[in-house]
């Protein structure tokens, strides 16, 4: 089986990169003879819409560059994977210049689908026949309905283009990916999922139901919780600036921020362990001028940002100790040795704090 993933994204160390990659492992796993093309390497031209490729010259564009040999790439694929972020509700300007681009691939006689759908006609039938196309892309909005129209198109073109339509992989909250200690398993059904899926589009040739939905899986709690998670993370790209191009610069500084910390510790509280407990925890993080006021409550927890002077026990800290404390790269121990952490009322809550805030394994 031979699959042809044409790669419409200009980032390479973004997240339609990084899926696209486990589709690609998951083929190549499945002894698929994958040819990998990334869109930005090449030179295509825009299509005129001249039609000399349907009249003067059949079968063959005015411009000649790089979709010369990506033409023929596409004749000898069995599978083609288009791979595009969201841009727009749509694909990337790369992705629309080459699918404009196939136009010679078609002669301009037409006739319909199966399905009543007026197009035009291979010019190479022989070679075409049973091809089946599929895509790709990842967007950073939560809701699947964002991508309606990207799928509506590529539904469209393999219908227009005499292919099959295999499916589409989509990847909604596409940023959240990189926060893995979130939901970690979570995270690995989705990885596993892509990997799936490479190996269903070559072995099967289509993408099943359960498989796409894997891969859509959602990781924020809810809409709330992914507005303001989605905010903060975009408050501090647009704060680095020029160096908010660096994913890992951005992941390292999100996954710092005691907002969203705080409000995965009241998530990620257990029920079991907190059944009998009722307790105000106050944390204060003057470096930031930021204050929580967790409520714990015969099993449920509540936040609220705000200072209170009622609370059971005070944990006062630096926001950067407490990430590093919450993320296990320092214990809270040291925190407190170098004073760098210090409390108030009861020190057995603080020591009880994992048995009743346990790192989240969803």
């Amino acid at each position: 089986m031979k699959l042809l993933v044409i790669r419409g994204n200009p980032r390479k160390d973004g997240h339609t990169q990084y899926i696209t990659d486990l589709v690609v492992k998951g083929a190549s796993e499945a002894c698929a003879t994958v040819d990998d093309v990334d869109l930005q390497t090449l030179t295509i031209n825009e299509c005129t819409g001249c039609y000399c490729c349907w009249t003067t010259t059949p079968g063959r564009c005015i411009h000649r560059d790089d979709m010369d040999a990506l033409l023929n790439k596409l004749l000898a694929a069995d599978i083609h994977l288009y791979s595009t972020p969201l841009y727009y509700y749509t694909m990337s300007i790369s992705m629309k210049r080459f699918l404009e681009r196939t136009l010679s691939l078609l002669k301009p006689f037409i006739n319909q689908s199966p399905e009543g759908l007026f197009r035009n006609i291979p010019r190479y039938p022989d070679q075409w026949k049973n091809k089946k196309l599929a895509f790709i892309s990842a967007g950073a909005f939560k809701d699947t309905e964002n991508f309606k129209g990207l799928e509506t198109t590529f539904r469209l073109l393999a219908t227009g283009l005499s292919m099959e339509f295999c499916g589409g992989l989509i990847r909604p909250e596409s940023y959240l990916l990189q926060f893995n200690l979130a939901k970690p398993k979570t995270v690995m059904i989705i990885e596993t999922a892509l990997m799936q899926s490479g190996r269903e589009l070559v072995l099967e040739g289509v993408l099943t139901d359960e498989t796409r939905q894997k891969v859509s899986t959602l990781l924020s709690v809810d809409t709330g919780h992914f507005l303001k998670y989605s905010n903060i993370y975009w408050e501090h790209v647009v704060a680095m600036g020029a160096e908010g191009t660096d994913l890992e610069k951005v992941r390292r500084r999100v996954t710092g921020d005691v907002r969203i910390l705080m409000h995965e510790m009241a998530r990620s509280i257990d029920p079991l362990t907190t059944a009998k407990l009722k307790a105000v925890l106050q944390f204060d993080f003057p470096d930031k001028n930021l204050y929580f006021c967790l409520t714990v409550r015969n099993g449920a927890c509540t936040l609220e940002e705000k200072q209170s002077d009622s609370f059971d026990l005070r944990v006062t800290a630096d926001s950067s100790t407490w990430a590093k404390a919450f993320t296990r790269e320092i214990s809270m121990k040291d925190g407190l040795i170098e004073r760098k952490i210090r409390l108030e009322g009861d020190k057995m809550l603080f020591a009880r704090l994992e048995k009743y805030f346990p790192p989240p394994v969803s």
